[in-house]
């Protein structure tokens, strides 16, 4: 998807966000293949639409600013001592779930499913996340409590070894992850290294040793 095109395509829907609340396209970007994106942003808020190729759908995100500035997204949610960035999903869930249970089926990225779900996104965010627009960010904390508990049951890294690998590195890998993410859960596991398929010529050379002795 070329930025400039979906650029035009999120704008039919979502420019009332330069017009009602002051914010300008400061981004637009198809550099990564996973998606295509623009970003919406006053002083306050950001939102990011993306034509998400990973999920297969339109993503909708409100970011709010700190200092001025889009903080990363988090690695790890349990890691991230504060949240800045949810999916509209998050909110509707809170505030419209019956809106969002008829949302959340709206996938595909053909011309025909991305124009639905722009609209339906559009409409949305435009009654549920004004007070979000305008800078008001009271809803986050009960978005942040809801998708820290889902990570709570889902997070975590597991480090794959052979079964005769090297403990002494296995245990540094882990202490170095444990330096940068301390409260993110931490698991090993071990595969068995398959034995290399013997092929014909592989039979062939050492019947040939075994007839030189």
């Amino acid at each position: 998807m070329d930025a400039s095109d979906w650029e035009r395509r999120v704008d039919r829907e979502f420019g009332y966000l330069r017009t009602e609340f002051a914010c300008q396209v400061v981004d637009r970007s198809d550099k990564n293949w996973w998606e295509t994106s623009v970003i919406y942003q006053n002083t306050t808020t950001a939102v990011k639409v993306a034509y998400s190729e990973e999920f297969d759908d339109v993503e909708t995100d409100l970011i709010r600013l700190v200092d001025g500035a889009r903080p990363p997204y988090p690695v790890f949610v349990s890691a991230t001592p504060k949240l800045h960035q949810f999916g509209l999903g998050n909110l509707l869930m809170i505030r419209a779930p019956e809106l969002w249970n008829e949302m959340k089926e709206q996938t595909g990225l053909s011309n025909h499913a991305t124009a639905t779900q722009l609209a339906s996104a559009a409409r949305a965010l435009r009654e549920f996340g004004a007070d979000i627009l305008r800078g008001d960010f009271g809803s986050f904390d009960e978005m942040e409590a809801r998708v820290r508990a889902v990570a709570r049951a889902t997070e975590g890294i597991t480090i794959w070894s052979p079964s005769s690998g090297d403990q002494t590195r296995v245990a540094d890998t882990i202490a170095k992850i444990r330096t940068s993410y301390p409260t993110v859960p931490v698991a090993t596991a071990a595969y068995r290294r398959h034995a290399r398929r013997r092929t014909l010529w592989d039979r062939v050379r050492s019947l040939l040793r075994l007839l030189a002795g």
